[in-house]
């Protein structure tokens, strides 16, 4: 114990060292910028790659985000990305991790606007209310080194749309593949130097998939009825737009504006289906470039989103099938932000602000009546905020820092007769500074050092500190918010031109983690943890267009604190060791790709949590496209049309990728989530032509 907060303590104070030290130092800046364990899925250009420079960054094609099967982005992220993992909650709206941190303790971001789903189970993750089709680029950063992002414990994802282009453009898409799955959208765009607009659609629709074994995706939850056994699995409409006004050549205002409307949306891990679902995201934005000599870049922000998410128990058997919730929630934000160009450093200076609503109620099904009215009752969570960010260049080496404060206020407007039990408390206001510095050194011209360490925190949710579910299952709202203290290592070495290696480590410290227990009733409490782990990647390109690629992840996750309920020292939510292996040709417009993904037994879970033991597997999947873009080819009619075909899990196997930590606030005991396997052998393809 004494270890660990020793730790802690040198990580508080080599963070403030080492910005002390930057900020002190009069040294001409360079135009140097990175962010630890930064990976950009971009729109139009270049194949996968990890980046320039021995850095952190990966670089992943919007062709490559087309050959996936899917229409959610977790799936992309857990694919691509060895580190990360995925928690399957039905055929559509999943859970994504990067290294041990999943669900609140990351961030999500569409278009730097906050993005939160309304469901107290987490049915909506962030990234379901994003479209697959409308993605221009997309940014996850790794561990706390992200001052731009309030309270981004573990890692953030900013999903950035497409922009507008000139002229005029467009492109339809269609997939379809196995148990009935189909998506179809597309997108165009145009103008001119003054006014550019792209507007879009897209339809998505599923039966339920088979696992393996030939399980349809009901049978993970013994409470459907024989009506839900027949539902299909979800369908979804989304829309979106963006326009850009170039007032002058320093001058954009840019406005941009979705809506997606969800169906009948099964989700067996949780005790409620998804009957309807609504987002509402809108942005607007002004910009101004060379303002004067301490402004390269001004930007004004402010957005709305809102979701709107009705779980029902139509489909379920028991007391549940007389009962549907109505959650709504809605956030309110601002931004402005100056970049600018020094003799000190390349500046970065913020102020940001956010206010969430969030209310959800409790009816009976048949009468309409309310039955709870303090389900998540009528919180209000406001933050504001401040950064800086400098980065220089002082010869070999390069610095990233940055500084964060904020202040946190919550209120629950309803009651809290539950929660009495522990606090007659509704109201906190919390304030607290993060920081973190990075350091990259270009060793050799092969070898190239980085590393860092930083401190961010995340707040309790709602869901946290304020649920009402009963006597037996409520919030906790003396919760204090988690603190991470993280450090960061790693090497990148090019011994051979068509050879990268490269491998990282951390370890992170957090105080207050929050966590489930039963004392004195199914809530949540703080307890000190740490997650540790790395990756480890290899790239050989034996010759043009071949490529082979190897990867290896690893976490570990323990508790300092014990529980009086949970002995176990094992911490919950923490993946197994990952591999994967890939063999890629990638060329004349043609691509191939053969992937061997493997998971160690998940044997290092927190069984009083909830958690249960998964055996280790081993999944092929098998990919084809080809592009017809030459005049030349016998096809030139065909010019602008991209056909990708693949099957996944090709040995059809039964196997699960998430575990079951996590209680279920629209089950009526608050019971823990169900475990989902993954789909059998899906086959699809799709079709994409673009002019």
């Amino acid at each position: 114990m004494k270890g660990l907060k020793l730790v802690r303590v040198l990580c508080r104070f080599y963070v403030a060292g080492m910005l002390t030290a930057f900020f002190s130092m009069g040294l001409r800046a360079q135009s140097t910028v990175f962010n630890l364990g930064s990976i950009t899925v971009e729109a139009e250009s270049g194949e996968t790659s990890q980046g320039q420079g021995g850095g952190n960054t990966t670089v992943i094609s919007r062709k490559s985000i087309k050959t996936h099967k899917v229409v959610d982005l977790s799936e992309v992220i857990a694919d691509e990305l060895v580190e990360a993992s995925m928690v399957r909650k039905s055929g559509y709206g999943n859970e994504v991790g990067l290294r041990g941190f999943t669900k609140s303790n990351l961030r999500f971001t569409s278009d730097g606007t906050l993005v939160e789903g309304s469901c107290g189970s987490r049915k909506d993750p962030p990234l379901s209310h994003i479209n697959m089709i409308s993605v221009g680029e997309m940014q996850i950063n790794e561990g706390p080194f992200d001052v731009a992002v309030p309270g981004a414990l573990g890692g953030s994802v900013n999903v950035k749309t497409k922009d507008p282009q000139k002229g005029f453009h467009g492109e339809t898409q269609l997939k379809y593949g196995s148990f009935d799955f189909m998506s179809l959208g597309g997108f165009l765009t145009g103008g001119n130097d003054i006014i550019q607009g792209l507007f879009g659609y897209n339809f998505s629709r599923s039966g339920q998939y088979k696992d393996g074994s030939g399980n349809p995706l009901t049978s993970f939850n013994q409470s459907y009825t024989e009506a839900g056994k027949a539902k299909d699995a979800f369908s979804k409409h989304d829309f979106w737009g963006k326009i850009n006004f170039d007032m002058s050549d320093k001058q954009r205002l840019t406005v941009t504006s979705s809506y997606g409307a969800g169906k009948d949306i099964l989700s067996p891990r949780t005790g409620m289906d998804i009957k309807q679902e609504k987002t509402f995201m809108n942005k607007i934005e002004y910009a101004h470039s060379n303002l004067g000599s301490m402004s390269e870049l001004l930007s004004l922000s402010a957005y709305y989103n809102r979701i709107e998410h009705y779980p029902y128990g139509e489909y379920r058997s028991g007391v549940v099938n007389t009962r549907r919730i109505e959650a709504l929630s809605g956030i309110t934000g601002a931004k402005v932000e100056n970049k600018t160009m020094t003799s000190f450093a390349g500046l970065t200076c913020g102020i940001d602000f956010y206010y969430r609503s969030w209310d959800g109620k409790l009816f009976s099904r048949e009468t309409g009546e309310v039955m709870n009215p303090n389900l998540f009752p009528d919180v209000g969570e406001v933050d504001f905020g401040g950064y800086i960010k400098a980065d220089r260049d002082i010869g070999l080496l390069s610095i990233t820092a940055g500084l964060r404060g904020d202040m946190f206020k919550s209120k629950a407007g309803g009651s809290l007769i539950d929660s009495l039990s522990i606090t007659q408390t509704n109201e906190v206001t919390e304030i607290f500074p993060g920081g973190n510095i990075f350091l990259k050194y270009y060793a050799l011209e092969n070898i190239t050092l980085f590393g860092g360490a930083g401190v961010s925190t995340r707040t309790p949710t709602a869901v946290e500190r304020y649920t009402q579910q009963g006597s037996t299952f409520y919030g906790n709202p003396d919760l204090k918010s988690a603190r991470n203290h993280e450090a960061d290592l790693g090497l990148e070495v090019t011994p051979l031109k068509r050879i990268k290696i490269k491998g990282k480590g951390f370890y992170s410290y957090i105080t207050d983690y929050i966590y489930q227990t039963t004392v004195p009733a199914k809530t949540w409490t703080n307890i000190d943890v740490y997650i540790a782990g790395g990756d480890f990647t290899v790239a050989v390109e034996p010759v043009k267009g071949l490529t082979l690629n190897g990867a290896v992840s690893c976490q570990t996750g323990r508790k300092i604190d014990t529980l009086s309920d949970n002995n176990d020292k094992d911490l919950a939510e923490i993946p197994p060791l990952k591999s994967r292996v890939d063999i890629s040709w990638n060329r004349n417009d043609l691509s191939l790709s053969v992937e061997w993904t493997h998971s160690e037994s998940d044997t290092s879970i927190d069984s009083p949590a909830g958690e249960r033991r998964l055996d280790g597997w081993d999944v092929f999947n098998l990919k084809i496209g080809y592009r017809f873009t030459e005049e030349k080819n016998f096809f030139s009619f065909m010019k602008g049309t991209a056909l990708n075909l693949g099957i996944n899990n090709v040995f059809n196997k039964t196997y699960a990728v998430s575990n079951s930590y996590e209680y279920d606030p629209t089950d009526v005991g608050g019971n823990n989530v169900s475990v989902v396997n993954e789909p059998g052998r899906f086959i699809y393809g799709s079709l994409t032509y673009s002019f």
